[in-house]
């Protein structure tokens, strides 16, 4: 089975106080530390002689000030999230470590459960629920009405929006609104096995980078005698197939030059040549038909695959000598799909929770003065790329071959995954459309072109409940 993240998509360090956000300059709360003038004379001049320095701070200082006023009394919010994972462990020492250190007398009460969607649901009929949620971006099409605009979160914290990547930021928003600050990425990467690698004499450290290269280095590697394959692509998992279709023929819904959506299934060479190449693969006994290859990868029976970063736990419980990069460029050119997760402030929550849900996030993303904080920890320990540039420059990163080797470093590349980020039928497209262009080229025979065709019908009239 794969592991499910937690969301509408996918079923998915610490400082002692807030100094700055990742690779920002430092930011603390303003205090009044001026003496009580004696005469209205001295105030005057004490107001002229401090009305420049006042006019060149008050941006800054001002929401800071705000936040300080509003969280200075103890106050309780409510966190949840669908961690149930040994991530979840990790989460739970992070928000009680915030919860001891935090100077602003907040207490993160976290709740992890199974049943997110459930759970919220219920809540938010009810008027109730979170004022802090940590959910797939993707949150935003099903939940959108209950999530607060949070654009202000960079004008009330030390948080430096520009050191966020943008593409993530926008997976996070609606227009002009944010929804939600990105705590985690997830993507698909390409793993290979090193040992096997080396037995069909190919250099054990360096995956393919170009899909020809990806079709010969899995025929050297089969060999049939040991029940050995090259290719380890599944046809049943969806996720894996989008990520790598993507690849090859860009996205299944753009919008068109009137703003509407539109379907790119017919006539999509790109979406053409993969499906092909899949059938290439298993004809040529180079890629098992089988709807498991997590199984085979973790017992050594696979040259490479195509997986989330959950795949390592496996391979390492399993001793598996792997090697790890992004997927192979294919004719649709760069690319980092992904999705996103992140931190998100309810409608449930009053000004004073919401505050303190900002000063949660800020602490997330805040350096301490030994040059560590929450986010980056969590990147490095659970093996996720960062969304914060600055992250990505420590010693502590760079250092980390396993989330080096996942991170695409051109932080230009666009993020979509599979549909543009902003449409909400996306669901549907990988669940319901895909599905029907692989499954018959491998089964039945049908010709690439037939089933862009019959894609196209199921995905328009997806598109149409969207152009409405």
């Amino acid at each position: 089975m794969k592991k499910k993240i937690i969301s509408t998509i996918l079923a998915v360090a610490m400082t002692t106080s807030l100094l700055a956000g990742c690779g920002s300059s430092a930011s603390t709360p303003a205090q009044d530390t001026s003496a009580v003038a004696d005469t209205d004379a001295e105030v005057e001049a004490k107001a002229d002689t401090n009305a420049n320095a006042a006019e060149s701070t008050a941006d800054s200082t001002e929401s800071t000030d705000a936040v300080e006023a509003e969280t200075s009394e103890p106050i309780t919010i409510k966190f949840w999230n669908g961690f149930t994972g040994s991530d979840g462990d990790q989460l739970v020492e992070l928000v009680d470590r915030f919860n001891s250190e935090n100077e602003y007398g907040i207490t993160v009460d976290m709740d992890i459960t199974s049943s997110l969607d459930e759970e919220l649901s219920s809540a938010f009929a009810a008027g109730e629920g979170p004022a802090l949620l940590l959910s797939s971006s993707a949150y935003r099409f099903t939940y959108g009405q209950y999530m607060q605009d949070i654009s202000d979160i960079f004008d009330k914290t030390g948080l430096d929006k520009s050191d966020f990547i943008q593409s993530y930021l926008d997976y996070c928003s609606e227009d002009d609104s944010l929804y939600l600050v990105p705590f985690q990425i997830v993507s698909f990467y390409l793993y290979w096995n090193k040992d096997l690698f080396e037995a069909a004499g190919l250099d054990p450290e360096k995956g393919p980078t170009t899909w020809d290269e990806y079709l010969e280095y899995a025929k050297k590697i089969t060999d049939s005698s040991k029940n050995v394959y090259g290719s380890g692509l599944c046809y049943g998992y969806n996720y894996q197939m989008a990520h790598t279709i993507q690849r090859f023929g860009g996205l299944a819904v753009t919008k068109d030059s009137s703003g509407k959506w539109q379907a790119n299934f017919d006539s999509n060479s790109g979406y053409a040549d993969f499906v092909n190449t899949y059938k290439q693969l298993v004809d040529a006994g180079d890629n098992p038909l089988t709807d498991d290859t997590d199984s085979m990868m973790t017992a050594g029976q696979l040259g490479m695959t195509i997986n989330g970063p959950w795949l390592t736990g496996g391979m390492d419980t399993a001793g598996i000598n792997y090697g790890i990069s992004t997927i192979p460029t294919g004719a649709a050119g760069n690319m980092n799909s992904c999705e996103v997760l992140g931190f998100s402030v309810t409608t449930v929550a009053s000004d004073a929770e919401k505050l303190a849900a900002y000063r949660f996030i800020e602490w997330w993303n805040t350096m301490d003065a030994n040059g560590t904080c929450p986010a980056l920890e969590w990147s490095v320990t659970n093996g996720y790329p960062a969304y914060m540039k600055s992250l990505m420059e420590t010693d502590a990163y760079k250092s980390n071959e396993k989330v080096m080797s996942m991170t695409n470093t051109d932080t230009s590349a666009p993020s979509d995954f599979i549909v543009d980020a902003s449409f909400p039928g996306i669901n549907a497209i990988i669940n319901d459309v895909l599905p029907q262009l692989v499954q018959p080229v491998l089964f039945d025979e049908t010709k690439a072109e037939t089933a862009l065709g019959e894609c196209q019908k199921l995905a328009d009239d997806i598109v149409a409940q969207y152009n409405n």
